[in-house]
């Protein structure tokens, strides 16, 4: 043996490897599984069989096309692992259960005191944990309002929540629940689950989420960017109005502060209207091919809304069409998305 090879190490990546393209394509046979990894069909029929004696394989054989013998197809068995999700908000505490292909199987909601403090959250999402675990489950991923830091799992600070500052929030829930955890900003979650069930995703892609706050979580070549202190995405503080009112962040005439405001005066076509004026800007910005909308209420005014600033601010509509398309499972896309963040670790291999 080659002196520093980690052989457990080189096997636990070919497995992850054969399942992410198994579970990409749905089914794959072994000689297909080994042209697709580049792995020798040798070395296929060896880490095959450990993965069905897990139980996270199936095997189907397929017909008889003419002589000789069938072939099988292997399939990911999506109960043989689960994952948890959380959507953290500031009035919603939002848990839920998926299978190993990332649907969503059972879930449990919490409501939150006003101004609610760390030690409420971890209670509630302990409570969700307690009614969702079992031996299957992996671990339990978090989207949580932010700024925080996806790195270290410590959430920043939260506005207008007591106690909300410096919180280790990664390291609290991992004892609370005792489970690993992962922490990523609600963003950049929604963003991660759309890029998993994506066939395949635009090569620019900005999930917003419209909802108590306003942020989007951005796919730059099929991978969430976080920014190199993982805040990226905080598109609800951007500038349309410098001498528009005072927003919790402590500017201005943010697309945010405007887009409440409207939605409180009960008019919610401006509203829309404001956060298109502010997605040209984000389009400009990043080239983007794809805004997938997450609104809770009246997407298809906001669609409408966002479509005509799109088309009338663009300085080339017709080159620069912008695919706008409503989330799917909105109330989900947070949590759902923060579970296959824990999917996509055990499919890589990676060590919690």
């Amino acid at each position: 043996m080659r002196a520093g090879v980690n052989l457990r190490g080189l096997r636990e990546h070919n497995q992850a490897l054969l399942l992410g393209e198994i579970r990409r394509a749905g089914g794959l046979s072994r000689i297909e599984l080994a042209e697709r990894s580049g792995l020798t069909q040798q070395a296929v029929s060896k880490i095959v069989p450990a993965l069905l004696d897990a139980g996270v394989l199936d095997e189907e054989r397929e017909p008889s096309r003419g002589v000789g013998k069938p072939r099988t197809r292997l399939r990911i068995r999506p109960g043989a692992r689960h994952a948890l999700g959380a959507q953290l908000d500031r009035d919603e505490l939002r848990v839920v259960r998926t299978d190993l292909l990332g649907a969503v199987v059972a879930e449990e909601t919490r409501e939150l005191p006003h101004e609610f403090t760390p030690d409420d959250a971890i209670a509630a999402i302990g409570s969700c944990v307690d009614g969702l675990r079992d031996d299957s489950v992996l671990g339990l991923g978090v989207g949580a309002l932010g700024p925080l830091d996806h790195t270290t799992g410590v959430l920043r600070e939260a506005t207008n929540l007591p106690g909300w500052h410096e919180v280790p929030l990664r390291e609290l829930l991992a004892a609370a629940t005792g489970l690993p955890v992962l922490l990523d900003k609600d963003t950049n979650a929604a963003a991660a689950g759309y890029a998993w069930h994506a066939a395949t995703p635009a090569r620019a892609v900005a999930v917003v989420l419209v909802g108590t706050g306003i942020g989007a979580g951005l796919l730059i070549d099929g991978r969430v960017y976080r920014g190199p202190r993982t805040n990226a995405g905080e598109f609800g503080h951007t500038t349309i109005a410098h001498d528009g009112p005072r927003c919790p962040c402590g500017r201005r005439g943010c697309v945010e502060v405007l887009h409440n405001a409207a939605v409180r005066r009960g008019d919610p076509g401006e509203a829309a209207r404001l956060l298109g004026v502010g997605l040209v800007d984000l389009v400009q910005l990043l080239d983007l091919e794809q805004i997938v909308l997450a609104v809770r209420d009246r997407p298809e005014l906001y669609r409408a809304q966002i479509e005509a600033q799109l088309s009338a601010s663009l300085p080339l509509p017709g080159w620069q069409k912008i695919d706008l398309v409503l989330a799917e499972h909105d109330d989900r896309l947070v949590a759902a998305g923060a579970a296959t963040e824990v999917l996509a670790k055990f499919y890589a291999g990676t060590r919690w």
